[in-house]
């Protein structure tokens, strides 16, 4: 449990608490991220189910996942990544948008994780180091700061394809 906003501290939390319209927020950046794919993804629609869950109704019929991550995974190895890095882009570092918003990152983030995918998003608060074993965040000062609606600006490291992972970034963000 966090001490700064009582939330519990897993790191989806840490970046966005599921509060007041969370996974209202959490179901358009997801929405944006399926429109934006391949034809396969776009047939698919997802909703937030009461207790933390996802509905998934795809060609193929409906789908339960117990959580955003669940979620992701079954969506990704049904149709694909959600996510992917421009083969022609040899960038390695990119500028985040200004306005991040949290929600945004964390489905983003879980997105680049199933897409076998690394990268480090460094914020003027926490960091979030991405890889196919899973998400970790750093905080900048011990316990993190109360939570908001957005994140300050920062940076997007990759191997590859910097800019392409954030031109991702920018479609869930909406």
């Amino acid at each position: 449990m966090c001490g700064a906003c009582g939330t519990a501290a897993t790191w989806t939390e840490r970046i966005a608490p599921l509060d007041g319209g969370g996974a209202v927020r959490r179901a358009r950046a997801l929405a944006a991220l399926l429109a934006a794919g391949p034809p396969r993804l776009r047939r698919v629609k997802a909703s937030p189910w009461p207790g933390g869950g996802w509905r998934l109704h795809a060609p193929d019929g409906w789908h339960f996942a117990r959580s955003l991550d669940d979620a992701v995974a079954l969506l990704t190895r049904r149709y694909g990544p959600l996510v992917t890095v421009d083969p022609g882009d040899p960038s390695t570092m990119a500028r985040l948008p200004d306005a991040l918003p949290g929600h945004a990152l964390v489905v983003w983030a879980v997105a680049v994780r199933h897409a076998d995918l690394t990268a480090t998003v460094e914020t003027a608060g926490p960091t979030l180091e991405i890889g196919p074993s899973g998400v970790h965040t750093t905080e900048p000062d011990g316990p993190h700061a109360p939570c908001s609606e957005t994140l300050g600006p920062g940076t997007l490291r990759s191997g590859t394809g910097a800019r392409s992972l954030t031109r991702h970034l920018e479609i869930a963000c909406g």
